[in-house]
């Protein structure tokens, strides 16, 4: 029953998104994630509206509460140590998001079946990185890394 209630606050969360009201979808992610603690979907709404409502700390908070649950699926791992670099990187602790990239880079080390997906997931982590790195003035490992993203990047368009 919970699992269904969860999804249906979920969809609220997404039609209150579509229509600008933060506030509202933020309560509808969080109520789906409380009811669902496994529902990562939920949980990485949740945590993107906090950040967009300027609360980075509670956006990074519900990130490390869905990464302690140990999800199973890489993908699933490797999207929230990713979306926590994004949000500590807004938040200004850019050492914090180095490492929450790394993870995320070790998560995806395992590899799947669709491995142009896997490659364009890798070009965005890479270029969090990258930017992560510049603001820690640290410009050529920066450059590098955005070289590498460029070539993920182009590996994920390739046909197959």
């Amino acid at each position: 029953m919970s699992a269904l209630l969860a999804r249906r606050y979920y969809r609220r969360a997404e039609r209150e998104l579509e229509n600008g009201d933060l506030e509202a979808a933020c309560d509808s992610y969080r109520a789906a994630s409380e009811l669902l603690p496994s529902f990562y979907a939920a949980r990485l709404g949740h945590a993107v509206v906090l950040a967009r409502l300027g609360d980075p700390p509670r956006a990074a908070q519900t990130l490390r509460a869905g990464i302690a649950r140990r999800p199973r699926s890489a993908g699933v791992r490797g999207e929230l140590w990713r979306t926590l670099g994004d949000v500590l990187t807004k938040g200004g602790d850019y050492l914090g998001a180095l490492d929450a990239y790394n993870e995320a880079l070790s998560a995806l080390a395992v590899p799947s079946t669709n491995l142009a997906l896997d490659a364009e997931v890798e070009a965005v982590i890479l270029s969090g990185k990258a930017r992560v790195l510049a603001k820690l003035g640290r410009y050529a490992e920066s450059l590098e890394h955005v070289g590498f993203a460029a070539r993920k990047h182009k590996q994920s368009q390739a046909p197959r």
